[in-house]
């Protein structure tokens, strides 16, 4: 597996890598760390591709935290692992994405880019957004929009929250790495956010990584 991007102060850690290596490959590195739940939940993947991502994740924690830890999972389904501090994940195509911290409010969301999101955008973003968008930059600033409001969903753990009614992300420059602000608002309650964001390139795929 190899870094891509990595960051850490006082307060939090990042760490993004690219598998590179087969689910075999990988099961061989971390099988003496896993718990039979574990190994039961590895082996009902049928997908090599998932079966992949889900041992990168770990593999990748355990490079972070210097031991493994098991990852473990709330009532809403999100993760935590028995230590002092909060986990957020995110995988896409072979790309892992762990932020841990000690606040808790965490999220992290990692994409590679493609013209296909434009064939979803409608979904989680307005037109009257859509249309301030230049064109040479429409790709990268719909997958800035959807990567920031996945990582506020993340954010609000319970759930209920709608992209385009409770998620605003504010436009401005777009840059290779910068602060986004964002709004959440909901039950005429709002909330603002400053996300940060980086774009990264590995051979011929560019990346988007938010976190908070």
């Amino acid at each position: 597996m190899n870094v891509i991007f990595e960051k850490a102060n006082t307060d939090f850690r990042i760490l993004v890598m690219e598998i590179t290596e087969t689910p075999e490959t990988l099961y061989y590195k971390i099988q003496n760390d896993l718990s039979k739940d574990e190994i039961i939940k590895y082996n009902s993947f049928k997908n090599k591709k998932r079966k992949a991502e889900w041992l990168g994740v770990r593999i990748t924690l355990k490079k972070m935290l210097g031991k493994y830890y098991e990852i473990l999972y709330n009532k809403n389904g999100n993760p935590y692992i028995e230590t002092n501090k909060n986990i957020s994940i995110s995988h896409s195509n072979g790309i892992i994405g762990i932020i841990l911290k000690n606040k808790k409010d965490i999220g992290i969301d990692v994409e590679i880019l493609s013209d296909k999101i434009l064939r979803t955008a409608h979904k989680f973003i307005t037109n009257s957004e859509l249309l301030t968008f230049k064109e040479d930059e429409k790709i990268k600033k719909i997958y800035l929009n959807w990567c920031c409001k996945e990582t506020l969903f993340k954010i609000k753990e319970e759930g209920g929250y709608d992209f385009k009614d409770n998620f605003k992300i504010l436009d401005s420059a777009l840059k290779n790495s910068g602060i986004k602000k964002a709004i959440i608002s909901k039950n005429n309650l709002e909330e603002y956010f400053c996300l940060n964001y980086k774009f990264a390139k590995i051979d011929n795929k560019e990346i988007l990584i938010v976190w908070l």
